[in-house]
């Protein structure tokens, strides 16, 4: 799985709503539990929602949040046990089967992932999030055409979600289809401006069509948002390194200088830039 999941810890809002054979004991343990969980006490919470199942196993509400309290606590394996007494109760339990999924990307098991994600779907076709998990899925395993039907469902179901957008264009941009591909980046980044990831996109658009220095800015618009950026410092030193072999093939040396000195401000270890600068001197 990786490193970009944004959605693997989604708190998706639940009313705090009893079951309808809860006491009203339970029904105060429930608001109490949910109201630990809003202000960060996770185990409290798990304590709380721990103890409304020992009275009443079958409520489905206490624990699928029990098993989400537990997956902000890293307890993955306890939290995977209990979304799946919850869809062994009911199968059509739509946000247990999305949190199985979520664990099961996890795993790597994008088999057993890509089987919840598409029973959600089934169940629930206006499903943003199943839809936008099954479009990961299939970009994952390089079914572009799949990838862009699914991720333009889950645009249409959740149309003001940044990842949608972004997740949408890169399978557009890995299709070949660069002027959807842009909109898309730029989608998400009207919604949420900071979106590094789709500044790296629309910066490859702007290389790729051989306008390097619009794609220069974009990266360096990363930096200034994260300068930790690997892909930012990479990307960077490869357009530095690019121009100044540009510059090294016609004999300007100076020019060429310049810019290899650019590639060591961000990427200080370049290999690259530290050869030809002695070879320079």
């Amino acid at each position: 799985m990786t490193g970009r999941w944004s959605r693997v810890f989604i708190v998706v809002a639940l009313l705090v709503a009893a079951s309808p054979s809860a006491s009203p004991a339970q029904e105060d343990l429930l608001f109490e539990a949910a109201d630990l969980h809003y202000r960060g006490d996770l185990a409290g919470a798990q304590a709380l929602f721990e103890k409304v199942l020992t009275t009443d196993s079958s409520n489905a509400y206490a624990r699928n949040q029990l098993a989400l309290v537990l997956a902000k606590q890293a307890f993955f394996d306890r939290a995977l046990e209990e979304y799946g007494k919850v869809k062994a109760q009911d199968p059509k339990n739509t946000y247990a089967r999305i949190w199985l999924g979520i664990l099961f990307l996890r795993q790597g098991d994008l088999d057993r992932a890509f089987d919840e994600f598409r029973g959600v779907a089934e169940l629930d076709p206006e499903n943003a999030d199943a839809h936008y998990f099954l479009g990961t899925i299939y970009n994952i395993r390089h079914q572009r055409r799949a990838a862009i039907e699914e991720l333009k469902l889950a645009r249409d179901g959740d149309s003001d979600e940044p990842e949608t957008h972004f997740r949408l264009a890169e399978a557009y941009h890995s299709a070949g289809m660069t002027a959807n591909a842009q909109l898309g980046y730029e989608r998400a980044l009207d919604l949420n401006p900071r979106h590094r990831g789709a500044m790296h996109g629309v910066g490859w658009i702007h290389y790729n069509a051989g306008r390097r220095d619009e794609a220069i800015v974009w990266w360096k618009r990363v930096l200034e948002i994260n300068p930790g950026d690997r892909e930012a410092v990479f990307n960077l030193a490869k357009a530095y390194n690019d121009e100044a072999y540009a510059h090294y093939e016609k004999g300007e040396t100076a020019q060429a200088r310049r810019w290899w000195t650019k590639t060591l401000t961000v990427n200080p270890s370049n290999k690259a830039a530290k050869w030809y600068l002695g070879r320079i001197k």
